[in-house]
């Protein structure tokens, strides 16, 4: 019978300890591969999400708020800045691109973004195609026609053609606040881009303006504003006002694209400078995210290396029981001939089966947690986690898988040393 076979009989016959072994050893790679796999996806979704975003700008408050407001279609939108503010802007030589958001509405929890079809020409790059494809339809060109996110399309079974009535605010309520006499159209639906914006449902700034006109009749007939959800923000809320007045045509964030990094730099700091608005770099608000995540990650990496700890020593504990329990056989298997070396050899043998075993689970079991997780924040909020395979991950099995057979030098050298005449005696 081969070394193999034996060390492998051994630990048949000893089933729950070897299983439960190897699980610990799955649990403490899986982790620990998972928690890699998921940091490096989450960053390479969330910059593909942020791609064809430049300088945002909006009103006064929480810079996070804005990016993950406006990107991210997250969050309450800030109070308003006026129209006429970004009509400066648009009018401004010096700015190639500058295209205004209207948030503050929404349809069964998908977001409604009032806009305008230069939008749907942004790019990471002028050279490059537009971030935004149309997979049917066309673009909106009416007031009251609708362009559908991939994923709000799928999930609200929204087709070409079909009409539904926006509410007011941005989540769904038990008792919505109907724009009922405003219905839209959907006249188109965006390719799937994996990305926050596929749950949007994009609209004119125009469309936005009227649905909203009717609070200020109402006002002015009943007494009572409409006031916007904000207000439960901390103040950032402005009452719908009527068509005439400036601050019922505003905007709630302006995306700009100057023509140079100078002409960028100069407007970000003349923007923050001023009292009216603030202008914000997603990019530095991804880092702060992304170094909020570091430290998320190492905890969970730590927790990981405890894991694998524990499993080592779970390993060492197990071979070592065995040997203890095992004396007399491995004395039997010394009188039939077999060398010290051959007995070592076994016990090590039946160290890297039984950590080998957790690792290939280890490996699976990440690759099938980070799936899970990923298609969570897929379905959730729409940010794809890229999972590559990474020889990374082969090495950390491997590099644990070492570690394991190191545990079991310990029995394995308690074995050599075993004394057959001893364990033979019937004493």
């Amino acid at each position: 019978m081969s070394l193999f076979s034996m060390a492998w009989r051994g630990l048949m016959a000893r089933r729950a300890q070897t299983l439960i072994t190897a699980a610990v050893v799955m649990i403490g790679l899986s982790v620990t591969l998972a928690v890699l796999l998921l940091s490096s996806g989450a960053r390479q979704g969330i910059e593909r999400a942020s791609e064809p975003f430049g300088l945002l700008i909006g009103s006064k408050g929480s810079a996070n708020q804005l990016v993950f407001n406006t990107i991210f279609l997250m969050d309450k939108p800030l109070a308003n800045l006026s129209y006429a503010y970004y009509e400066r802007l648009a009018a401004d030589p010096e700015i190639r691109t500058a295209v205004p958001f209207a948030l503050g509405d929404q349809y069964r929890g998908r977001r409604l973004v009032g806009t305008t079809p230069a939008f749907f020409g942004l790019s990471a790059r002028p050279a490059d195609p537009p971030y935004f494809k149309l997979r049917e339809g066309r673009l909106f060109d009416q007031p009251f026609e609708a362009v559908v996110g991939a994923e709000a399309a799928a999930r609200d079974g929204l087709r070409i053609g079909d009409t539904f009535v926006s509410e007011h605010g941005v989540a769904a309520s038990a008792e919505p606040d109907e724009h009922g006499e405003h219905p839209y159209t959907v006249v188109g639906i965006l390719e799937r881009l994996h990305a926050p914006s596929d749950q949007g449902i994009y609209v004119s700034m125009e469309s936005y303006w009227q649905s909203h006109d009717h609070g200020a009749d109402e006002a002015a007939a009943g007494g009572e504003a409409h006031v916007d959800e904000n207000a439960a923000g901390g103040g950032e809320a402005h009452a719908d006002e009527s068509p005439e007045d400036e601050a019922a045509h505003g905007v709630t964030a302006i995306l700009v694209k100057p023509n140079s990094y100078i002409g960028l730099m100069k407007l970000y700091q003349q923007t923050n400078a001023g009292e009216e608005a603030q202008a914000v770099l997603p990019g530095q608000t991804l880092a702060m995210l992304f170094d909020m995540m570091g430290s998320g990650e190492q905890a969970l990496r730590g927790i990981g290396w405890v894991l694998l700890g524990m499993a080592g020593l779970t390993v060492c504990l197990s071979l070592y029981s065995s040997a203890v329990e095992r004396r007399r056989s491995v004395a039997i298997l010394r009188s039939l001939g077999a060398g010290r070396r051959q007995v070592m050899a076994i016990v090590l043998l039946e160290s890297a089966l039984m950590t080998g075993l957790g690792c290939a689970l280890g490996v699976l079991g990440a690759y099938g947690l980070a799936a899970v997780l990923a298609g969570y924040a897929r379905s959730h909020v729409s940010i794809a986690l890229p999972l590559s395979f990474d020889w990374s991950s082969i090495g950390l099995a491997a590099l644990v898988l070492a570690a394991g057979i190191v545990s079991g030098l310990a029995p394995a050298i308690g074995a050599y040393r075993t004394e057959s005449a001893r364990h033979l005696s019937p004493s």
